[in-house]
């Protein structure tokens, strides 16, 4: 049996139901710090929003993480990583970046940045375990008052 699971990197015109999709999935989970409606197409065309689908004809969310570029195309920065609620604690997050970190590197990225929650010890941890390390704790972020660890994995 094969897996349960598929990676697409979605395009803003194919896939724009499923954009949708992850808007309103992420305002369930992130409140104010979704990509949100007006900036989802934008992310797929200028960035790369890559997608976890179960491997049936529904092809439902199971995970999704959008990612931006420097100019230069050395540095990749993950703007978030979200797991639909019924597919937590599976490990799929954990997949969906190892596949997001291959094809950065195939793409010649050198760098992949991210931040996160300092109270988020789950993410942090599984951050850490794929090579991420705390470079810098950002103020004001995603908010007033609102701390969070800048964490980088150099490619290899």
């Amino acid at each position: 049996m094969g897996k349960n699971y598929k990676f697409r990197i979605l395009d803003a015109k194919k896939d724009s139901e499923l954009l949708f999709k992850i808007v309103k999935h992420e305002n369930e989970v992130f409140g104010e710090a979704t990509v949100g409606n007006w900036n989802i197409k934008p992310f797929t065309k200028y960035g790369k929003v890559f997608a976890m689908l179960s491997n049936d004809e529904n092809e439902e969310l199971m995970s999704v993480i959008e990612v931006l570029s420097s100019f230069d195309r050395e540095v990749a920065y993950v703007y978030g990583v979200s797991t639909v609620p019924k597919f937590e604690r599976n490990g799929y997050a954990r997949k969906l970046l190892q596949y997001v970190m291959e094809t950065l590197k195939k793409m010649g990225i050198k760098k992949i940045e991210l931040t996160v929650d300092m109270d988020n010890f789950t993410a942090k941890k599984i951050y850490e375990e794929l090579g991420f390390k705390i470079v810098e704790t950002l103020d004001n972020e995603y908010g007033d008052n609102v701390e969070r660890y800048l964490m980088r994995y150099l490619v290899k």
